[in-house]
C-alpha cells in the first residue's frame, strides 16, 4: 500500500471563536491507498457504514459501524477504506473550544483529555454504545443541514459535548493520570497559557506557571500530549501566523510581531522549516484556492 503524503501541516482557517467547529459528512469508496493528514485542530469521526483502517502515530485500528476515532493537535494520521462505500461523519474542532470549558458542578472534568492521551488509550464505543453513537451522528447531520438556523453552531457544540459524555461512560482513564489527579489540570493550564499569549512561551515559563520543574513538566507534557511543549507552542504560533496571512492584509512584520517572532526574517525561517514555503507563497496559494 502507498501513503499519500501531504505537502505540509495546516490549519482550518475558516474556524474561529465564532465558529469553533465544523461537521462534515462523506461517503468514501473502497481503495488501497492511504490518505494522510496533519492539522492543528482536533478531529473526531464516526463510521455509519463500511469500515476503515486508521493509524495515529504507531497505533493502528479498524473502525467499524458505530465506532469512533479521535485525533489530537498536530497529530499525523492516515486512513484507508477497507469496506466501501464507507459513510462517515467528521467533526473538526478548535482546541480552545474544549481546553477552557468548565462547569460549576464538575470543575475537574477535562473535556480535552480524550484527545491528549496516547492513541491506544482513547475512548471507544462498544456494544450498545455503538447504537447511541449512530443515533448521535444522525442528529449531528440533521443539525448541520439546518444551514439557515442562527443556533446551528450552538447546537453542534452541545452535540459534541454529548458525544464526549457518551464515550466517557465506559472509558477507563489511564492509570498514569489517575495516579496524579492534578497532572491533566497542570497540562491544561500550560496549554491555556499558550492560547492566551500570542508571544513565545518557553517551557521554563510554563513549568513555573504550573508549579513544576522544567524536566518534570517536559516529561509530563510529552506523556499526555505525545509531543514536546516547545514544539506544540511553536506550532500554535506558526499556525496563528498562517491564519492571519490568509484572512488579513497585514504586512509580514506586523504578523511576526503579533505572534512573538523577533522580526519578519525570523518568521520566514521558522515558517519555511514547517510549511516548506515562505509566508508570501503560503498567502498567495491559500488565497488562490478560495
Amino acid at each position: 500500500m502507498t501513503w499519500q503524503r501531504v505537502a505540509s501541516v495546516r490549519r482550518h482557517d475558516e474556524l474561529d471563536a465564532r465558529r469553533p467547529l465544523m461537521a462534515l459528512s462523506y461517503v468514501l469508496s473502497q481503495g488501497g491507498d492511504y490518505h494522510a493528514d496533519v492539522h492543528y485542530e482536533l478531529e473526531l469521526g464516526v463510521v455509519l457504514r463500511g469500515e476503515m483502517e486508521r493509524t495515529s502515530g504507531t497505533h493502528t485500528m479498524v473502525v467499524r459501524r458505530g465506532q469512533v476515532w479521535l485525533c489530537g493537535m498536530w497529530e499525523p494520521h492516515r486512513y484507508r477504506i477497507l469496506t466501501g462505500p464507507c459513510e462517515v461523519v467528521v467533526l473538526v474542532v478548535r482546541p480552545q473550544c474544549l481546553a477552557a470549558l468548565r462547569f460549576e458542578h464538575a470543575p475537574e472534568h477535562r473535556w480535552l483529555l480524550p484527545f491528549t492521551v496516547p492513541a491506544h488509550q482513547r475512548p471507544q464505543a462498544q456494544g450498545p454504545r455503538r447504537r447511541e453513537v449512530i443515533a448521535w451522528a444522525k442528529r449531528m447531520t440533521q443539525a448541520t443541514a439546518r444551514s439557515a438556523s442562527p443556533d446551528r453552531a450552538l447546537e453542534q457544540q452541545v452535540l459534541l459535548l454529548e458525544l464526549l459524555v457518551i464515550l466517557r461512560r465506559d472509558w477507563q482513564v489511564p492509570a498514569s493520570i489517575v495516579q496524579d489527579t492534578d497532572q491533566g489540570g497542570r497540562i491544561d493550564r500550560a496549554i491555556q497559557l499558550v492560547f492566551d499569549r500570542h508571544g513565545d512561551v518557553t517551557a521554563i515559563e510554563a513549568a513555573r506557571a504550573v508549579g513544576l520543574s522544567r524536566n518534570r513538566f517536559n516529561r509530563m507534557f510529552v506523556e499526555l500530549m505525545g509531543d514536546s511543549f516547545a514544539h506544540f507552542a511553536a506550532g500554535y504560533r506558526l499556525g496563528g501566523a498562517a491564519a492571519d496571512l490568509v484572512r488579513s492584509d497585514e504586512p509580514l512584520k506586523a504578523i511576526a510581531r503579533a505572534w512573538g517572532f523577533t522580526d519578519a526574517s525570523h518568521l520566514v525561517r521558522r515558517f519555511r522549516a514547517r510549511h516548506g514555503c515562505t509566508p508570501a507563497q503560503y498567502r498567495d496559494r491559500l488565497r488562490s484556492e478560495r
